[in-house]
């Protein structure tokens, strides 16, 4: 299989490991499991997954520098609060819907760019940022009441994944990719420790132990195959194919729970995933005139 091929198909199968692990979270969250027990298990039997996969040299302890250690600890922070924000919005609405806005990361990476690394979006850029704003506002479907509240959160995830995915960049200067999600994943799990034991705690039967163990190996699988997909080609290349993540949970959502989104919210997500593809077009003409 060629480079510009095993990029894209990469990419892919990390976006039908992040959905897959969508639906074992929120069957697990029907069992009565906490986002905190849950999020314990992924990050736990991630950093075990991660510590075997690793290549030799790869993993330091902490860090390569102190500040890079520093910022493994800030951009373990933003990704375990998106991550409880995330899974507790899978746990109550539609997955599919929870999918979606937790995939609006890029739109704050873009903003966080602007903000902090000087990077302006072009005219156009900023209009797509607009539609997509847009597109969000049909999914949450804004009310005057608490029945919004697992919406805005979902939403609110997606803007601590993009501080984190924000921090990556500037820790892929300092520090390899393997270590990066190695110590996210370890990091998620200390701190999710104290917390799932606040709510009631659930001693697994061997049923869920597997899907707990599942969360965690479809967790490390989506990173791992995100960052072969990004080692083999360009960002903007193959960063598209990470929307593909947001079709397969329809699916589950359809074929496991019956949830079929509704008009607003299908034209929302048609709205985000069209403006993100404009995006992605507009960029790669670009890149071939260079």
């Amino acid at each position: 299989m060629n480079e510009k091929i095993r990029g894209p198909f990469y990419m892919c199968l990390s976006a039908l490991s992040f959905a897959t692990m969508g639906s074992f979270t929120k069957a697990l969250s029907q069992d009565s499991f906490s986002t905190f027990q849950i999020l314990f298990f992924r990050g736990i039997v991630g950093a075990i997954i991660l510590f075997f996969t690793a290549k030799t040299g790869e993993l330091s302890f902490g860090g390569k520098t102190s500040r890079g250690r520093k910022l493994l600890f800030i951009r373990a922070i933003f990704g375990t609060t998106g991550a409880v924000l995330y899974f507790f919005a899978i746990s109550k609405i539609n997955l599919a819907n929870a999918v979606l806005l937790n995939n609006l990361s890029p739109f704050w990476v873009t903003i966080l760019a602007w903000m902090f690394l000087k990077e302006k979006p072009s005219k156009k850029g900023m209009i797509y940022l607009v539609v997509i704003l847009i597109g969000a506002i049909l999914v949450i479907k804004p009310k005057m009441d608490f029945s919004i509240i697992p919406s805005l959160l979902g939403f609110a995830s997606s803007f601590f994944a993009g501080a984190a995915y924000t921090y990556v960049r500037y820790l892929r200067k300092l520090d390899n990719s393997s270590n990066i999600v190695f110590w996210f994943s370890l990091y998620s799990a200390i701190f999710m420790l104290p917390l799932m034991f606040m709510e009631t705690f659930i001693v697994p039967n061997f049923y869920q132990l597997l899907l707990l163990s599942a969360v965690g190996i479809c967790g490390a699988l989506g990173q791992i195959f995100l960052t072969s997909a990004y080692r083999i080609a360009p960002v903007n290349e193959v960063s598209i194919y990470q929307y593909l993540n947001i079709i397969f949970a329809a699916i589950y959502g359809v074929l496991l729970w019956h949830q079929i989104p509704d008009s607003l919210s299908l034209i929302g997500g048609f709205i985000i995933l069209g403006s993100a593809y404009l995006n992605f077009y507009e960029h790669k003409k670009k890149r071939e005139l260079i």
